[in-house]
């Protein structure tokens, strides 16, 4: 009886660990998770009023911005590249206060800013309060009949003070406690002296009007003095050409 039973046992290993129908399973189990694996939720960050990508400090080193001004106004966009479920996530800030302000976008109705919510989120999606971050925004697509791909969601970013700011992005698919990367922007002195939203030859003439003064805070020559070093000179009209003609809002 033992003889027989081993003999039956052998003869099922053999089927099932043969090479050909492994390596069938193995394609078989390939595909499969092919088939379930989800798609990539990506974020883009845009200038707000002009939709042009904002640039990296360097190109090889990812989520890293250049420099913006005081006064900049940025758009967050974050995308699905697949009509698959997304458990959600979240844009925000670790610790407050922050030089950087996020908004989303109205009407807000019980807690969930509509406007946020882009037509390939489906419905009923929702941008509200943070599960985790002390400040920011949760975002959760509609049911998966009514979602497609494209851009789900917008938070709209604006740059208050000078210092850095990291935002962080938690995709709760992946890891519903750490983020899965962090966007760090990096503010500095307006250029627009005269704040007319745009860097241009009226205020060239206010940094010329204080060439050589002597400056000292709050005011740093009405701004000319960009690297409140107690001067205007070289290295401000070096700083100030770096953002000629940008816009601010």
């Amino acid at each position: 009886m033992k003889k027989k039973i081993h003999n039956q046992f052998r003869e099922l290993s053999a089927f099932f660990f043969h090479p050909q129908l492994y390596c069938i399973a193995s394609l078989l189990i390939i595909n499969l998770i092919s088939s379930i694996s989800l798609g990539t939720i990506s974020t883009t960050v845009l200038l707000r009023d002009s939709n042009a990508p904002l640039e990296l400090a360097n190109p090889n080193i990812p989520y890293v911005y250049r420099d913006i001004m005081v006064g900049t106004r940025l758009k967050i966009i974050v995308s699905s590249d697949t009509d698959e479920y997304w458990w959600g996530g979240s844009l925000g800030f670790e610790t407050v206060p922050n030089p950087g302000l996020l908004t989303a976008r109205g009407p807000e109705n019980f807690g969930n800013w509509e406007g946020s919510c882009l037509p390939a989120a489906g419905t009923p999606a929702g941008v509200g309060p943070p599960s985790y971050l002390p400040e920011g925004f949760d975002m959760y697509p509609g049911s998966p009949q009514t979602i497609s791909p494209g851009d789900w969601f917008v938070i709209d970013y604006n740059a208050m003070e000078t210092g850095e700011c990291n935002v962080a992005f938690y995709n709760y698919q992946i890891d519903e406690y750490a983020p899965l990367y962090y966007l760090s922007f990096s503010h500095v002195p307006s250029r627009d002296f005269n704040e007319d939203k745009i860097v241009n030859f009226e205020d060239y003439r206010i940094l010329l009007d204080q060439w050589l003064a002597s400056c000292s805070e709050p005011q740093w020559c009405d701004g000319a003095d960009i690297d409140t070093d107690g001067f205007v000179d070289v290295m401000d009209l070096k700083l100030f050409c770096e953002f000629w003609l940008e816009e601010t809002q």
